[in-house]
């Protein structure tokens, strides 16, 4: 065991042609959680999933963010686009499918209403079934764009900013989330993106990754196990206890991060490969794993594992076959695997 915690190198800094195993498997690790918090709801999945599993994908937004040049307006305009390719053209593409399979069925059930239509056109918090993760695409957009135009704003007024936002956002929660494109909760996503960005500062100073990590795996544990820290669900705009819950998150996030820095600094390259391979398809399974739970006969009250292992490993293994084909880029956001 000493060799686990022996002093890790710093991880290098990530593009588009070396990405991290580590960071990959804490994506692949969130993206479970989303479809086991989906398989069983509960006070149990409540606690332990829902406080870490969205916002971690912001914060990694925000570890992994790199400042641009001064222009402001080139630098959001440039935002925007990148963005746009590797998150709303899958998103884009997959509600077409989704939406035009959803009126066929129900049609075919004699069924189809206008709301059935319209609102996975709209997005927001008011979609469910099928379309009910389908918020998180826009939200991880519009978050990107917010946080590159704050950028040029000075440090203290920038903090300013997203602490009032994140005060609107508890007084005002449940009837942001339900504005269009899921435009309410990308504020509240700034949140994590910067501590986020905090921790890619702080980073170079962890020599122990995978001990510290634990502690702060713990410590955001901890107030959870105790009771006194509410999950929080910000599909929904509920950032649970003030202050608390959000800590809670950054912590065990940030925790599950260095651990597997940590860890993945030890594995062979192959493990690495693997890691990012399966992370291509992370997006499309947030987006159509309620699809198939949609599609699967089974109450929810009555899904076994085997549920969750359909719900994940079923849309996982179209991902990886679309990888290899030109659809790639529309439907997963990502070049085609050579």
């Amino acid at each position: 065991m000493a060799t686990l915690y022996a002093p890790a190198p710093a991880p290098a800094p990530v593009s588009a042609e070396a990405r991290s195993g580590a960071i990959d498997a804490l994506r692949i690790f969130a993206v479970v959680g989303i479809v086991t918090g989906h398989v069983w709801a509960g006070p149990v999945t409540d606690a332990g999933l829902y406080t870490w599993h969205v916002p971690a994908f912001f914060l990694l937004s925000g570890y992994l963010w790199k400042i641009q040049k001064p222009d402001a307006r080139r630098a959001v305009a440039a935002e925007a686009k990148k963005r746009f390719r590797t998150i709303m053209t899958p998103y884009c593409a997959w509600l077409v499918v989704t939406l035009l399979v959803h009126v066929t069925i129900h049609d075919h059930r004699g069924t189809l209403t206008p709301p059935a239509v319209i609102l996975p056109l709209i997005g927001g918090s008011l979609n469910a079934g099928p379309f009910g993760a389908y918020w998180f695409m826009p939200a991880l957009f519009i978050s990107a764009i917010m946080f590159r135009a704050l950028e040029r704003v000075p440090l203290v007024l920038r903090l300013s900013i997203i602490a009032g936002i994140a005060v609107v956002t508890y007084l005002f929660g449940e009837d942001l989330a339900l504005l269009p494109m899921s435009l309410g909760v990308a504020g509240s996503a700034l949140i994590f993106m910067l501590a986020g960005q905090g921790l890619q500062h702080f980073r170079t100073r962890v020599k122990r990754p995978v001990r510290f990590g634990s502690v702060c795996l713990i410590a955001g544990a901890a107030p959870i196990l105790l009771g006194v820290s509410a999950s929080l669900d910000m599909k929904y705009g509920e950032l649970g206890t003030p202050v608390l819950s959000a800590v809670a998150a950054v912590m065990i996030s940030s925790g599950l991060l260095l651990i597997l820095e940590g860890v993945f600094s030890r594995l062979p390259i192959r493990v690495h490969t693997i890691s990012t391979r399966l992370a291509v398809g992370c997006l499309m399974v947030v987006l159509t794993h309620t699809y198939v739970l949609w599609l699967l006969p089974v109450p929810d009250t009555e899904r076994s594992f085997w549920v969750l292992i359909a719900a994940v490993v079923l849309p996982w293994a179209v991902a990886l076959v679309l990888n290899r084909t030109p659809l790639s880029q529309i439907f997963l956001g990502t070049p085609r695997a050579t």
